[in-house]
């Protein structure tokens, strides 16, 4: 398993920036390879508005993907929103 990890922008479904943070997105296969993943967004800064249901994630080193969310919590030990998703991963050359 290929663990990718970078900085990542949270997009509203109309472009709004919601938040930045970290990405760990983990990979079965190659990254080259055109596959389901999942991971996790650590939220360094956010709004709390709007929503981040039909969000996307936009990596700065990679393509922007459309998280299917599975939790989108607050953080009491690091001060920090963590959202868990689900994405399909295109495949980068």
């Amino acid at each position: 398993m290929t663990v990718r990890k970078g900085v990542a922008r949270l997009l509203a479904a109309d472009g709004t920036l919601i938040g930045e943070g970290r990405a760990y997105l983990h990979l079965r296969l190659a990254d080259a390879e055109p596959q389901a993943a999942q991971g996790t967004l650590s939220l360094d800064w956010w709004n709390d508005e709007p929503s981040p249901v039909g969000a996307s994630l936009d990596l700065l080193d990679g393509p922007t993907l459309v998280l299917r969310l599975d939790s989108d919590r607050l953080s009491s030990c690091m001060v920090g929103r963590i959202l868990r998703y689900h994405v399909d991963w295109p495949g980068v050359p």
